[in-house]
């Protein structure tokens, strides 16, 4: 030890000594108890039993330096540990060690079986806080607990009471006391046993409290008295969410549902919407077919808009059911997501959960106009507005088109390419066949501006007809412009006996017949004839006439003479 007016270090090593005083042996290392004699600022004089006083250095009595006074006085009797000895001044004690030394057996016990201690902050400094556990331990900043901080930030530290588990212990005998406390390590015991015992109590199927302790974009953990559970995204609504804090944020409290309890590693699942009803359960009691319906934008597609009738119910305006005159609108243009509409249901299918709108049924069907305006049978221009392999789509009026089916341009001609017939903008005639409003369909004609042949010219019809050619076997005839038939060489001869000779010899092009129709088909645009057929016709027809005259009797004979 130094003098008086020098600063006094205590973990120096131990010298050695040994002195005698009043028949009473004093070594260093030992603990004696002595009484005090005297307090100043550079520390508190005992007396030991010893001739010379022993001296105890300010720094040993930590958190009471400030106010030692209140907490030790003269002739008090305390605990100390032999430093070193001098013979000249003073014998330099230690307070601190004393103590060290003293509930050090029972520190390293706790210490072993992990048992927590109350303790409180002596003095904090920028790596962590001296905490007082009946002798002075550091507890460092990353062993703060998540409870304590909360503490430390909202509270004086002087007025913060805690447990602390000590982490590490070392430096007795030889050295001084290092003692390192964690407040972590106990919360997160104390959370493991509460989890434990809550999970213990735990059952699938209950209906429990629990905070939000974090959000992802996945869902969000629930703290269900020290349980952890997952409530994932799927099993927060019964809607589509796009991120969990759509609903949710960090603190809340909320109900939620057991609804999966892993013993083996201690998971917990659970849901918020299994306490409410499946919205589609109760859909036929709310929605029906015809229904005009408020709903609100929830996605915008190249094939239609998605909307929310209620939380968990959407349904689907396709393309086609948002214009009556637009096929083809800028969906992304004309709508917005949350944008509040107004639809009629189309139709209603609770096994799949799907429900179709439609927007322009809303209002009155244009279609219903064009009905009245074009009835079935009349005849209009129109221009082509386009032209596909199979049809011609016709401007009727403003935006609204009627299609011409391929089938419908000639009775008799196959069409194949109706390019090489008709060209887009030309203006052509046609004939309505049928409006149907509901398909927003237009059934127009070309063909049918000329009387169908094939019911013109029925089976037993008598027609006036011209050769157009004379092959081997059979003639080619025109029975009007564009319409032609066909006779066999059978059909075009009377007699039997003239099979073996040519058809040349008999018939001439130009040359005008009379036929009876034998064959007519409209799918097949055949008509056949026969010119033997009618002769026989018209003999039958001769004798049903003749054998209807009465001949005279002998009396009407005599009558008359």
């Amino acid at each position: 030890m130094k003098d008086n007016n020098d600063e006094v270090y205590i973990d120096e090593p131990v010298v050695s000594e040994e002195i005698y005083d009043f028949g009473r042996k004093i070594e260093v290392g030992d603990i004696v108890e002595g009484k005090i004699i005297s307090i100043t600022k550079e520390g508190v004089y005992v007396d030991i039993g010893s001739k010379t006083d022993g001296f105890i250095p300010i720094s040993e009595f930590g958190r009471y330096i400030k106010e030692i006074d209140k907490h030790f006085k003269n002739h008090q009797m305390i605990k100390v540990f032999v430093v070193k000895l001098d013979y000249n001044n003073t014998h330099l004690l230690s307070f601190k060690k004393a103590k060290e030394i003293e509930i050090f057996d029972l520190l390293n016990q706790k210490y072993k079986e992990q048992i927590p201690i109350d303790t409180y902050i002596i003095s904090k400094n920028k790596n962590g806080y001296l905490v007082d556990i009946g002798i002075e331990a550091f507890m460092p900043n990353k062993e703060v607990g998540e409870t304590l901080k909360k503490k430390i930030s909202s509270e004086k530290i002087e007025d913060i009471s805690f447990k602390v588990i000590i982490k590490e212990i070392s430096g007795l005998p030889a050295k001084n006391l290092k003692i390192i406390v964690s407040n972590k390590i106990y919360e997160e015991k104390l959370k493991e046993e509460q989890r434990k015992k809550t999970l213990s109590q735990l059952k699938e199927g209950d209906e429990v409290i629990g905070e939000v302790k974090s959000i992802t974009s996945f869902g969000a953990f629930i703290d269900i008295n020290g349980v952890e559970a997952l409530l994932h995204i799927s099993n927060i609504a019964w809607y589509k969410l796009n991120h969990p804090e759509e609903i949710l944020h960090c603190g809340d409290k909320i109900k939620v549902k057991i609804l999966k309890i892993e013993n083996e590693t201690g998971k917990v699942s659970v849901g918020l919407k299994q306490l409410f009803p499946y919205p589609w359960d109760e859909v036929d009691s709310k929605y029906f077919v015809g229904k005009i319906v408020k709903c609100k934008v929830t996605n915008i597609t190249n094939f239609g808009i998605f909307a929310e009738l209620e939380p968990g119910v959407e349904g689907l305006i396709h393309i086609s059911e948002v214009s009556w005159t637009d096929k083809t609108p800028d969906l992304k243009k004309m709508f917005k997501i949350g944008q509040e509409l107004q639809a009629k249901i189309l139709e209603i299918n609770k096994e799949e959960e799907k429900i179709s709108l439609s927007l322009k049924k809303v209002f009155h069907n244009p279609w219903e106009d064009i009905k009245t305006q074009f009835p079935p049978g009349s005849i209009n221009k129109g221009k082509i507005i386009k032209i596909t392999p199979t049809s011609i789509l016709v401007s009727i009026k403003d935006e609204f088109y009627g299609v011409i089916h391929i089938s419908d341009v000639s009775w008799t001609s196959k069409v194949t390419d109706l390019h090489r017939l008709y060209k887009v903008g030309q203006y052509i005639e046609y004939k309505v066949l049928e409006i149907i409003p509901e398909q927003e369909k237009a059934v127009l004609s070309i063909k049918h501006l000329k009387e169908n042949p094939y019911e013109k010219y029925s089976v037993d019809s008598i027609v006036k007809c011209k050769i157009k050619k004379v092959l081997s076997n059979l003639i080619i005839v025109e029975l009007e412009e564009g319409i032609e038939g066909i006779i066999t060489k059978k059909e075009a001869l009377l007699h039997q006996r003239d099979l073996s000779k040519e058809l040349k010899v008999f018939y001439k092009p130009g040359q005008e017949v009379e036929a009876v129709v034998i064959f007519s088909d409209e799918k097949k645009r055949k008509i056949e004839l026969s010119i033997r057929k009618l002769e026989k016709i018209i003999q039958k027809q001769l004798i049903k006439q003749y054998s209807q005259i009465q001949l005279p009797t002998l009396r009407d004979i005599l009558t008359e003479e």
